[in-house]
């Protein structure tokens, strides 16, 4: 995982996934994302079924993350 430090293209975004029910729903899309570099500070919640992250626009593109976590069974809206 990259770390994230002094990028000037580091963005925060929160993604409803309303997929996310459980701990193990969440411990599935945390560890999807936390593998992926230019991504940080995942934190998801099965009960508020959102996804908070940070990631860097300059290593991976929103879109790409969106279909890493469909692909793993939790689409997102925004």
């Amino acid at each position: 995982m990259t770390t994230l430090t002094d990028s000037q293209n580091l963005e925060h975004v929160t993604l409803q996934a309303p997929d996310i029910s459980c701990g193990h729903c969440v411990q599935t899309v945390q560890g999807a994302l936390n593998k992926l570099d230019g991504v940080s500070n995942v934190l998801a919640s099965s009960e508020t079924k959102l996804i908070d992250l940070d990631f860097d626009s300059g290593v991976i593109s929103l879109g790409k993350i969106e279909a890493i976590l469909d692909e793993a069974g939790y689409p997102v809206k925004r």
